[in-house]
């Protein structure tokens, strides 16, 4: 029997270097996140019992881009703690905002809107975006609380990590807390815009910028004449 070529078997060649760009890219997302998480606020874990049940009942309402007022206002942590609660274990991400005023080292948390997302997004509605920053305005003290979750994950189950931003976190972050306005409240003991990320169980404050952000900022200010 005739010996058949190698090459009438030899499909055409496969070209990895995409995928593995990508790969390369979403390591070092992962990577940098962590590293940043690491100079960022712990978890947040406790609150006071009796606020709990109150914060809850809020979200529950809060529906359909409805507003939910607190007959009582309740503090930051309870808030938070019952965002995880909530979106925890949820297939779509959740944005939840809550209105409130800087009183100490926490949040006085007066009412909130939920807005429902995807399973990999969630969309801030232009009615939405106009109420928060208007009653961010009016203000001083007046603060913003952001949470919104990533849903359950291939990376949860194999590290059981804290919640790590992605790019698109930490690039709304830069957006809508970091310009010159917020750096000097902040500065000044005045109230703020705060972000945080449920994930795998947690709810985390993320705060700073992306690294590789910064260093094509001054790279491109470098080249400059």
């Amino acid at each position: 029997m005739d010996q058949i070529p190698v090459s009438t078997f030899s499909a055409p060649g496969i070209d990895w270097r995409p995928f593995k760009e990508a790969l390369g890219r979403l390591a070092l997302e992962i990577t940098e996140s962590a590293v940043l998480g690491c100079f960022e606020p712990k978890p947040i874990s406790s609150c006071y019992d009796d606020e709990l049940p109150r914060a809850r009942q809020a979200i529950l309402r809060a529906r359909e881009g409805k507003l939910a007022r607190f007959r009582y206002q309740v503090n930051r942590n309870a808030f938070l703690v019952a965002c995880r609660d909530y979106a925890d274990k949820k297939p779509e991400e959740h944005l939840l905002i809550g209105y409130g005023f800087r009183h100490g080292t926490t949040t006085k948390v007066e009412s909130l809107h939920h807005v429902l997302g995807e399973t990999g997004s969630v969309r801030l509605p232009d009615a939405v975006a106009h109420f928060m920053w208007d009653f961010y305005g009016q203000h001083d003290s007046n603060e913003l609380l952001i949470f919104h979750n990533h849903p359950y994950n291939p990376l949860n189950f194999l590290l059981d990590n804290p919640p790590l931003a992605s790019r698109q976190d930490r690039l709304f972050l830069e957006a809508r807390a970091l310009h010159p306005q917020q750096v000097a409240r902040k500065m000044f003991g005045q109230g703020r815009i705060l972000f945080y990320l449920g994930e795998n169980g947690y709810v985390k404050e993320f705060c700073l910028p992306r690294i590789i952000a910064l260093l094509d900022r001054y790279a491109a200010a470098s080249r400059r004449p």
